[in-house]
């Protein structure tokens, strides 16, 4: 659409105004289903490289980095093709979304494994697994970090120096979380080889590690980072960059987050019976997937004013 609507503009104008009402329908109920299957579309590829994971016994690792690095270049590959050869649909889409959109890359890789961290003494046979792991998360915590650069260096903060410095720390402090829980995680297989040589009970371990302050750590770092993607869903809502439908899941399963930490601060992680599932919303991935989302938002915002006004 925004291809004829800039290359013929008088003609697009006209057909917009006389089409079908049904047309139009259609037109919508095709962009909302493109809309969901990039919202599902970590699920849909992980049902697809599940069965290759590095997790089941008999699977190559190698092979595994190989689908991963593929779907990822094939997924970079049509982002940019789509920009050079259709740059107006994207035009007022705000600097660096694409970066968000491409979050999709490293959560591939990490539900692919479909498998929980193994942080038993079998880590030590394969601590490449885990490693891999938090490769991932370290790619998506860079991704994470330029967009927050390319949005606090636009013209969206150019008369709000207080709330560009503002958003400058929190972005900081969000990244600088990511990064040290990341490397404190991919350390881990090592941390407890050198603990077991030295004797230790393997038991004892992850409550050493994973010490109260550390965990305490990850507490304010998710306060902060699901308090970002409220604001960042809250702004680009007012700009009229994102429909309804992500601001409103955004806040939702961000509230769930904060309550989370909190309950963990309060309660470490004995959570009561039936609250169990609220510890999903403390692993770090989950502000990826809703950043992600909001990528897919960013990137899929209709442009009825366009239509209208010509």
């Amino acid at each position: 659409m925004s291809f004829f609507y800039y290359a013929f503009p008088p003609f697009y104008s006209y057909v917009c105004k006389n089409i079908n009402p049904c047309k139009r329908m259609k037109r919508k109920a095709i962009s909302i289903l493109i809309t969901f299957v990039l919202i599902i579309l970590p699920f849909l590829v992980m049902s697809l490289i599940g069965r290759y994971s590095p997790y089941v016994e008999g699977n190559s690792f190698q092979r595994y980095i190989i689908i991963c690095a593929a779907i990822s270049v094939a997924i970079v590959l049509a982002v940019l093709l789509l920009f050079y050869y259709s740059p107006q649909s994207f035009e007022g889409v705000p600097i660096g979304s694409a970066f968000l959109f491409l979050l999709v890359c490293p959560l591939i890789g990490i539900f692919g494994l479909a498998s929980a961290p193994d942080l038993s003494l079998r880590m030590l046979e394969h601590p490449e697994r885990e490693h891999l792991r938090y490769i991932f998360l370290f790619i998506a915590a860079i991704l994470f970090g330029v967009f927050g650069l390319l949005l606090l260096m636009s013209n969206s903060f150019k008369d709000k120096r207080l709330m560009r410095w503002l958003m400058t720390a929190v972005f900081i402090l969000a990244f600088a979380e990511f990064s040290w829980e990341f490397r404190h995680h991919y350390l881990y297989p090592e941390a407890m080889k050198e603990w077991i040589s030295q004797g230790k009970k393997v038991e004892d371990f992850a409550r050493h590690y994973d010490s109260p302050t550390v965990v305490n750590i990850g507490i304010l770092g998710r306060l902060i980072q699901f308090s970002l993607i409220i604001w960042l869903s809250i702004y680009f809502y007012k700009l009229r960059h994102i429909n309804s439908w992500s601001p409103i899941v955004s806040v939702i399963f961000s509230l769930l987050g904060i309550i989370t930490a909190t309950m963990i601060y309060f309660i470490q992680f004995n959570f009561p019976k039936g609250l169990e599932f609220l510890m999903l919303f403390f692993i770090p991935g989950i502000p990826f997937f809703l950043l992600y989302w909001l990528g897919v938002a960013l990137l899929t915002k209709s442009k009825k004013s366009r239509i209208t006004e010509h």
